[in-house]
């Protein structure tokens, strides 16, 4: 029984190292924000592969060296949430000073040992160490997760299509993941005082390789938004002269005032291309260099144009709001007052009383 448990743990911790290191260097390469979903999945690799080999060497010194992937974790999905809602795909910046706790903590715990591994106190002192380090670990967690939260709530409207229920399903197995963790931590403290013996944390780490099993699969499958690094290659690299632009903007300015595409709720990227007969990728670039915008940005924006010009005619009086939205273009109340209170400031209920 164990040894099938064993197989499920180590195979989900190497499933995910293996994914994470290749998403590693693609993403640094091309700076994207894979980078910080590949410090996830070798974050909870790491975990597993830990659980893995106290099983192997359970009676050796250095296998109680408790080096925490948590503070990898954490500040990883805060970005990786943060950096795919940007509007323009400019390189983004690796913010390496929100992982000074994972260094430091962690060369903390590795130079406690060399120095104190034969000391008579050792097991005391660690066990105060780790305490310290589990209270710590447990607020730094919230907060990352917290403003997670919020980055995700707040750019809903913003993030490429699929990726927004993505994230709210990831947001779900942190919490999830958040909750069983801190049993685990009381149990320990509350009950045998970090001398658990490692077969009770193995229903933990089943789960945990469930969840590396599911967002590893996510990257493989769902290559359009997680793994299609050929794609952001040619996106990246896709360049149009400053008069081809110029011309291309002016032609989608026109349609887009004289045809208003947007009002349509399934508008897309390549439909707006195809009527404009442009390539959808000249569109895409045009649209994010020259207006600093993703497409849904773009439409969206047009379609609160066209929500505050109705407001502001008599004859929409007596429509309701919602009505307004959906005839406008918007498909969900959430993303209407999400993108109008982005746009204007105000609520649309604020700005119509106004």
């Amino acid at each position: 029984m164990y040894n099938i448990i064993n197989f499920v743990i180590s195979f989900g911790a190497m499933q995910g190292l293996i994914i994470g290191i290749f998403l590693l260097i693609k993403g640094y390469k091309l700076r994207q924000e894979n980078f910080y979903l590949a410090l996830i999945l070798i974050g909870f690799a790491a975990i597993l592969g830990r659980v893995v080999i106290l099983g192997f060497y359970e009676n050796h010194s250095w296998v109680f060296i408790n080096l925490n992937f948590i503070l990898l974790i954490s500040p990883a999905f805060y970005f990786y949430a943060k950096e795919s809602s940007r509007s323009t795909k400019t390189p983004l910046k690796i913010n390496y000073l929100h992982y000074l706790p994972l260094l430091i903590i962690n060369s903390g715990y590795l130079l406690f040992h060399v120095f104190l591994k034969n000391s008579v106190h050792y097991r005391t002192y660690l066990i105060n160490i780790i305490k310290v380090n589990d209270g710590f670990s447990i607020i730094y967690f919230s907060i990352y997760l917290y403003l997670t939260y919020k980055i995700i709530r707040a750019h809903k409207s913003t993030y490429a299509e699929g990726l927004y229920p993505l994230l709210k399903k990831l947001t779900f197995i942190f919490i999830g993941f958040f909750v069983i963790w801190l049993v685990y931590i009381l149990a320990e403290l509350v009950y045998y005082n970090y001398s658990m013996e490692l077969i009770y944390y193995y229903p933990m780490m089943l789960i945990l390789a469930v969840m590396l099993y599911y967002m590893s699969l996510k990257v493989i499958i769902n290559d359009r938004f997680l793994f299609d690094i050929k794609e952001m290659t040619k996106r990246k690299t896709f360049i149009l002269e400053e008069e081809d632009s110029k011309n291309l903007l002016n032609t989608l300015t026109i349609f887009m005032n004289e045809k208003k595409p947007f009002l349509e709720g399934d508008i897309s990227l390549i439909t707006l291309a195809s009527s404009i007969e442009v390539n959808p990728k000249a569109l895409s670039y045009v649209i994010n260099e020259h207006m600093h915008k993703n497409f849904n940005q773009y439409i969206n924006d047009w379609r609160i144009e066209e929500v505050k010009k109705r407001l502001n005619d008599k004859k929409y009086s007596n429509l309701k709001m919602l009505t307004i939205a959906f005839d406008c273009g918007f498909n969900s109340k959430s993303t209407f007052n999400l993108a109008f209170k982005k746009a204007t400031g105000l609520s649309p209920s604020e700005y119509r009383s106004k």
